[in-house]
């Protein structure tokens, strides 16, 4: 596999990991019932550590915007 259809595939799995991510961080905000470890349940560890790196960062996000100024 090329260097740049290498580039290419981890740029989309990440894309795709960071939209899963924002989503259920997201709908945590909203105060429905989601459970992250399920979500993650089948990835591989590389994935499921990124996932939840940019799970954190939405969740720091929305948490931000419920405090008071």
């Amino acid at each position: 596999m090329e260097a740049l259809e290498k580039c290419y595939i981890y740029a989309k799995n990440t894309s795709n990991m960071d939209f899963l991510a924002s989503t259920v961080a997201f709908l945590e905000f909203q105060g429905r019932e989601v459970n992250a470890l399920n979500v993650a349940g089948n990835m591989p560890r590389e994935q499921s550590d990124s996932f939840f790196e940019r799970l954190n960062y939405y969740r720091a996000i929305y948490k931000k915007q419920t405090e008071p100024a």
